[in-house]
């Protein structure tokens, strides 16, 4: 089976995965790292390819919400490895953005919607939530098209705010807290923190899923109820407490390897012709 090493360099860490084609319906393996700079991310990358991708990988491709680390990841980028694919720009993905200004929409939002094309019907639509350093919830339609969404803060960026901006609230560990739902009324100051954390994220997720539910209907009337696909940091904790949610770890990174796969399918049809 054809396999692509995908590398998306998010703006807290970057995330490798071996991601195989999007016509089987499976997802991939993922591994992140903390992100530092691009010579220590050239080593976990050089770590993880001896350790996971060597004997099974013959392409690369990367991109990357921060286009600095990953130009210095390319800098240092390890000779043991293929050279990269690199996906640059927005005009790279196969997807149409139906917003205002369609060149600012972030690659990463650009990938999920290519990647949701995969998961769902031909004529659905998609509604993609993903809980990274912000959260963003999008209305993906049939083409596909992105057609725009939501941003807020995501859960470790709201806990850092409110330890920086305040004098005595101590910076929670959201990724090893947020195990179960918090309980209400939280009765010392780390648990009203994580009540008002995940419980405030969750209500405002559910509130723009319902609002671009709605929004679907004037948007594309004939696509019916948008399927609903959560990623992200944590995504996993969210997904949980949506009924009919679809958790796919790391989202972006999957579109970016099938569109990979993709690329790759193209060239050898024009190679053979």
């Amino acid at each position: 089976m054809s396999v692509v090493a995908a590398i998306d360099i998010g703006n807290t860490r970057a995330k490798f995965g071996l991601i195989g084609c999007p016509s089987l319906g499976a997802t991939g393996e993922v591994t992140a790292s903390v992100l530092h700079d691009g010579l220590q991310l050239a080593e976990s990358l050089l770590q993880w390819w001896h350790q996971t991708a060597a004997s099974r990988v013959q392409s690369v491709v990367i991109a990357g919400s921060d286009p600095d680390c990953r130009d210095q990841l390319l800098t240092n980028w390890p000779a043991a490895l293929p050279a990269p694919l690199v996906v640059r720009s927005g005009t790279q993905i196969p997807v149409k953005a139906d917003v205002d200004f369609p060149d600012k929409v972030g690659i990463d939002r650009l990938l999920n919607a290519f990647a949701a094309q995969f998961l769902i019907q031909q004529d659905q639509s998609a509604i993609i939530v993903d809980s990274g350093t912000a959260t963003t919830v999008d209305l993906i339609t049939p083409g596909p098209v992105f057609r725009g969404g939501s941003i807020l803060p995501g859960l470790r960026l709201s806990a850092r705010a409110l330890h920086d901006y305040t004098a005595r609230l101590p910076l929670l560990d959201v990724d090893e807290s947020l195990i179960q739902l918090p309980v209400v009324p939280g009765r010392n100051t780390q648990d009203a923190i994580l009540a008002g954390l995940f419980l405030g994220q969750l209500g405002s997720v559910r509130e723009l899923v319902h609002r671009l539910e709605q929004a679907t209907h004037q948007i594309a009337p004939t696509c019916g109820r948008p399927a609903l696909i959560i990623s992200g940091g944590g995504g996993r904790q969210l997904a949980s407490h949506l009924p009919d949610a679809r958790f796919v770890d790391s989202l972006a990174l999957h579109g970016l390897g099938w569109l990979a796969h993709q690329l790759q399918a193209q060239h050898g049809t024009q190679s053979s012709g």
